[in-house]
């Protein structure tokens, strides 16, 4: 008995609470919300907090139902304090108003989660894009410290970038870190470790940078348009500057640079030609693509219907007279 007063109590806290408390805008859930999703543990208590705040946060057009309830309340009360009516008409009276009440506070409950649902899904299918994957990488591997340089040795400098084909080889001891092979027609190097490229971070040898992510998404896509606010195209776009000063270090300068904007699509071409035997960038899309469809499953579930049995069909079929 008492486990069952103590989890009314808890459900009713809950119910209030999705409708009284700080109301967030859509910039302060949507930051809410991505420094869930990019928390390691991605805590429950946290997530259930951020369904509350976004819920009650909701408008709902439901709100314009109240002013009549009040009024039919004020009526009933005027009325029933004039004329002296019978204590049963006054009962049904008040229940009536009550199941209004109930009635109108459930359907808005369920209608502010209904437009909660629809902005969390929003953010959560937001993650899909090739731009929002990219920036996520990169900004991860971002650590404040400078770019390590590539060996400045000016490798076949007399190949056009097109010539130049450099192969990500699968490495058993770390798969986010492939081995480098460059080949230029018949010709083959010997396989390389990413830091001759600056592909690794300075203070660790063992862990990419953000240069080599860019680099896988050139594996999968030999050009790519970046989409973001000024500051998050501002930061790609000085890792594809980096990523330029290393090749043009390692293979030598040329006319035109080994990766370049076109100024009509605002794509990011790169004449070198990458090909990525780890798919590495293709299991970051797999990743992904599950981790979306597991948070829609976890913030946005679907409300099963019961089929609905028509009885008099059921009949008809058990008596056989469809055969």
């Amino acid at each position: 008995m008492l486990a069952f007063i103590r989890k009314y109590i808890e459900e009713s806290h809950l119910f209030i609470q999705l409708f009284y408390g700080p109301r967030l805008n859509s910039k302060e859930l949507s930051e809410l919300f991505s420094s869930w999703r990019k928390s390691k543990n991605r805590s429950l208590e946290e997530k259930n907090k951020i369904i509350i705040s976004g819920v009650r946060s909701q408008y709902s057009d439901l709100f314009k139902n109240w002013k009549w309830i009040i009024i039919q309340t004020i009526l009933w009360l005027a009325i029933s304090i004039k004329f002296d009516f019978n204590p049963i008409i006054n009962i049904m009276a008040f229940f009536t108003i009550l199941n209004q009440f109930i009635q109108n506070i459930t359907s808005l409950a369920k209608d502010k989660r209904q437009t909660f649902n629809i902005f969390i899904a929003q953010e959560i299918l937001s993650t899909l894009s090739f731009s929002s994957l990219l920036l996520e990488k990169v900004s991860d591997l971002k650590k404040g410290e400078k770019v390590m340089k590539a060996k400045n040795i000016n490798y076949a400098s007399n190949c056009e970038w097109t010539d130049i084909k450099i192969q990500l080889l699968p490495n058993e001891y770390n798969d986010e870190l492939p081995h480098l092979r460059i080949n230029i027609g018949h010709e083959k190097s010997e396989v390389l470790h990413a830091s001759k490229l600056g592909l690794v971070q300075n203070s660790d040898y063992k862990t990419q940078n953000e240069l080599f992510v860019i680099l896988k998404a050139f594996g999968k896509y030999g050009s790519f348009k970046v989409e973001g606010h000024g500051s998050q195209k501002k930061a790609i776009e000085k890792s594809l500057n980096d990523l330029i000063e290393n090749l043009n270090l390692y293979f030598g300068e040329r006319d035109i640079m080994p990766i370049v904007k076109n100024d009509k699509t605002e794509n990011w071409e790169c004449f070198v030609n990458i090909e990525d035997r780890t798919n590495s960038w293709h299991q970051l899309e797999l990743e992904r693509y599950e981790d979306i469809k597991t948070m829609l499953q976890e913030w946005v579930p679907l409300i099963e219907e019961l089929e609905k049995v028509d009885l008099a069909e059921q009949s008809y079929r058990m008596k056989g007279y469809e055969w």
